[in-house]
């Protein structure tokens, strides 16, 4: 993460337009969420706590007009000199579904870090774009103008699917290449492979994460090979 200062774009001005929209379909609202405990929470290849466990927890309200809000929060670690332990994402977006096996799903993500000791500013918005096909393979783009707080734009790509292999247990897989050319001079590519296995509410997951030698020189010590392990609760 960079530490440099920057303006955050206040959040309720961001939301409130989501608000209103929902607010007169409150009877068909949709409430749910994950609760889940990994082993080594791994962002895009890079993990966030240095290889450590994390519990992590989801909300979401969805409306019948495909208007959403979640919020969702995991532990991170930083090192002591930023000082935040926490990530707190919010995210206002919008899910459609047309031609019975397309999905579109636009939102806005404000990742903050709540406790950054000033005058460090981890804060940043992204805007996600994912297209999915059959509930099965998806292409997706996160655009940002301050990627990573570094006041400079950064674009994500990322393709993957899914292939069942019965009832209960799948592999996803996915490829993605992180353009950090404008903030760090270079990007970076990785790759995803998970086994999971659902029971129930409860998906256990194991997940190995591959990221490019671009990745190790711009984050040292967290990037490069690794290996994930979660438990999530669905509710």
């Amino acid at each position: 993460m960079n530490a440099s200062a920057s303006t955050p774009t206040p959040l309720l001005a961001l939301a409130a337009p989501i608000l209103l929209a929902v607010a007169p379909t409150a009877a068909a609202l949709d409430f749910s969420g994950t609760a889940t405990a990994t082993s080594d929470y791994v962002f895009r290849g890079i993990s966030q706590t240095r290889g450590g466990a994390a519990p992590q927890l989801g909300v979401k309200l969805a409306s019948d007009t495909g208007l959403y809000g979640s919020l969702w929060a995991s532990r991170v670690d930083y090192g002591a000199t930023l000082g935040s332990d926490a990530e707190l994402d919010l995210v206002a977006g919008w899910n459609h579904t047309f031609a019975e096996r397309w999905n579109l799903d636009v939102n806005l993500t404000r990742f903050t870090y709540p406790g950054t000791r000033a005058p460090a500013n981890l804060d940043y918005n992204e805007v996600i774009t994912t297209l999915t096909l059959d509930q099965r393979w998806w292409a997706m783009l996160g655009w940002s103008e301050n990627v990573l707080a570094s006041g400079e734009r950064g674009i994500y790509s990322e393709v993957g699917g899914k292939f069942p292999l019965g009832d209960a247990f799948r592999l996803e897989a996915l490829a993605a290449y992180y353009d950090l050319d404008d903030a760090y001079g270079s990007g970076y590519s990785r790759a995803q492979l998970s086994a999971i296995y659902t029971i129930g509410n409860v998906d256990l997951r194991a997940s190995g994460h591959w990221t490019s030698a671009s990745a190790e020189r711009l984050f040292p010590g967290v990037a490069g090979s690794r290996v994930e392990a979660a438990v999530s609760w669905n509710f």
